[in-house]
């Protein structure tokens, strides 16, 4: 599993298992996790925001895996809904160029200036 903090805000995971996937998955809350796992069947990918601790999550299926990204400092759940929407709507493929501009277009505020 390759995991990757690009700043304070974004993070990466490359689960390139199923049971990589469920490592990762056993660390969220649980009604997060069903949310995940719900979309991730029917359509491919899933997304969900953990209002506790504000942060959204981006997960996308990949063979036998999953890429999986967070952003923290998601203050709003409309914040949440705006980033995810940014991110599903890119013609580009996600890489962290992306996510740092989907997150400060979302939120208003920069992934080295994430403060509210």
């Amino acid at each position: 599993m390759l995991e990757k903090n690009y700043n304070a805000v974004v993070k990466f995971v490359q689960a390139t298992t199923a049971d990589e996937v469920a490592q990762v998955l056993a660390l969220f809350p649980p009604l997060v996790k069903a949310g995940i796992v719900e979309e991730m069947q029917k359509f491919g990918d899933g997304h969900r925001y953990d209002a506790k601790a504000k942060r959204a999550y981006y997960f996308e299926r990949q063979r036998n895996g999953a890429a999986i990204w967070s952003w923290n400092h998601v203050y709003r759940p409309h914040e949440a809904g705006e980033l995810i929407f940014r991110v599903v709507s890119s013609p580009a493929a996600l890489d962290e160029q992306l996510a740092n501009e989907c997150y400060s277009s979302a939120t208003g505020r920069t992934v080295t200036y994430p403060v509210d």
